[in-house]
């Protein structure tokens, strides 16, 4: 996904002490292009479409009671789509998305660990949202993290103003059709935290809406 394999080996390099006299060995990763939201296939674990929508965020299906609300600025991340409702992400974007959300396994490079959250259409079939949440320990490398990790933008990687904070869009192919990345970095909880969600174009003040969300509950 993007730059995630190369800004992970950065991110631990910059954690290693400056008494080493050798680098430590990374593992070979494997990155992949960032997803297509129009095409990706739904995964094996696609539930019924009477199932309940998994995460914080009701789906199509009315709960007997209020949904709890996301955690806000939790000490401890442990997953992805807590991070961003169902039924939230879709009154953000302005339309009516018959969606759930699947929590993928996290992954692990040096001392950075990603947790990854697919939203896919019930009837559609397709994937509508990739949300990645990474946490790395230590607060002092955001700029460079944030600059590395939008390299892969083929469009301007812009700040979203109306946001406090460190928050960039950008177009992954360059065109007004392909993906946006919205991406929010974050210090907290003595750590540094970054959440990257991929989405189909929309209009400005979307963004913004979800940029909001995430920068509040990282």
């Amino acid at each position: 996904m993007g730059s995630r394999g190369k800004i992970l080996v950065m991110a631990g390099a910059l954690l290693m002490p400056a008494a080493c006299s050798s680098p430590v060995p990374v593992a070979s990763t494997t990155t992949s292009a960032a997803p297509s939201t129009t095409t990706s296939p739904v995964s094996s674990a696609k539930p019924a479409s009477d199932a309940p929508a998994l995460g914080p965020g009701p789906g199509s299906q009315p709960p007997i009671t209020p949904q709890p609300p996301p955690p806000h600025s939790p000490a401890q991340v442990t997953s992805a789509c807590p991070f961003l409702g169902v039924t939230e992400s879709s009154a953000a974007m302005g339309a009516v998305l018959d969606e759930y959300a699947v929590e993928q396994p996290p992954t692990t490079q040096q001392d950075a660990k990603t947790y990854q959250c697919h939203y896919a259409s019930r009837t559609g079939g397709r994937q509508l949202l990739d949300l990645f949440v990474t946490v790395i320990p230590g607060t002092r490398q955001v700029t460079a993290l944030v600059t590395e990790w939008t390299k892969d933008c083929k469009g301007p990687a812009a700040p979203i103003a109306e946001v406090a904070g460190t928050t960039r869009t950008c177009s992954m192919d360059g065109t007004n059709s392909g993906d946006v990345l919205v991406l929010v970095a974050k210090k907290s909880h003595g750590q540094t935290r970054l959440a990257e969600l991929y989405l189909r174009p929309f209009p400005a003040r979307v963004y913004t809406a979800l940029a909001q969300l995430l920068n509040d509950r990282l």
